[in-house]
């Protein structure tokens, strides 16, 4: 099966490594680096860094189980929670919800409204920290971040520009498989 990494530019003497991933049936923003400090900073827990995604589901959460999901259900690998949710509208049975949560476990965003049988029916990663999807980057296009982009994304994490040479670079990928 072809991946993101095919779709990237070659690269001598480096390699590109993926900040967080997405699964097969979730698509939005992927964003790759050559900088292992960089990616570190961004997807490790202890830094606590906000992803935020549109989540399609069939059926409604009540306010109790909103309330629920912001306190923490118990999963099969501990307690799981959103730092944040918001009711965006839907018709039929589906509705849309956005959601931000600070950890990026195996399908957490899935299983935490498979706690309530609400089955997820499109899950699109739109915001991983400062960077935000943009609307015309379209499915399967990339976008590589302007030098002054990347470096307020350290200034944000309080990294500095040396820690990121300027031959490495952070792409932004709008996967969907």
């Amino acid at each position: 099966r072809t991946t993101v990494f095919s779709k990237l530019p070659r690269i001598k003497n480096e390699k590109w490594i993926s900040i967080g991933r997405l699964d097969i049936n979730t698509s939005g923003l992927l964003m790759f680096t050559t900088s292992g400090d960089l990616a570190n900073r961004l997807m490790h827990p202890k830094f606590e860094i906000e992803r935020e995604y549109a989540v399609r589901i069939f059926g409604e959460l009540t306010e109790e189980q909103m309330s629920k999901l912001k306190l923490g259900v118990k999963l099969e690998d501990g307690l799981a929670k959103f730092d944040e949710i918001r009711y965006q509208g839907g018709e039929g049975a589906n509705r849309w919800y956005q959601v931000i949560l600070m950890e990026g476990r195996n399908r957490e965003v899935r299983r935490l409204f498979e706690y309530f049988n609400l089955p997820v029916s499109r899950l699109i990663r739109t915001r991983f920290g400062p960077v935000s999807l943009p609307s015309r980057v379209k499915r399967g296009m990339m976008l590589e971040l302007e030098v002054k982009e990347v470096e307020k994304i350290l200034k944000w994490l309080d990294m500095p520009f040396s820690m990121v040479s300027r031959n490495e670079s952070l792409n932004k990928v709008k996967a969907r498989k």
